[in-house]
């Protein structure tokens, strides 16, 4: 009971994160991979405007790669949890 319940939270902390990283970091961070000019302003596939620039580009990458290690983390979670949850039942 514990394992699900636990399974549950990490799950929609897991959509949470995903819809965040989908919506917001990766656009960003795909908008401003390649812009090398200064003071550079981008428009990213959603419509939105964005600064490829300075302190604004190195965010970018830092929270892209924080993200990601962050949603492959909860990934192999929720399948170590998954398989735990489905060993124990079948014992």
């Amino acid at each position: 009971m514990i394992l699900k319940t636990v399974q549950i939270i990490l799950g929609g902390l897991y959509v949470l994160v995903m819809l965040f990283y989908l919506s917001v970091i990766l656009p960003e961070y795909l908008t401003c991979v390649d812009c090398n000019t200064e003071g550079a302003m981008r428009t990213d596939f959603l419509g939105d405007s964005v600064q490829c620039f300075g302190d604004s580009k190195v965010f970018g990458q830092v929270l892209f790669d924080f993200s990601t290690l962050t949603i492959v983390g909860f990934s192999v979670l929720l399948v170590v949890l998954f398989l735990w949850r489905r060993f124990k039942s079948n014992t």
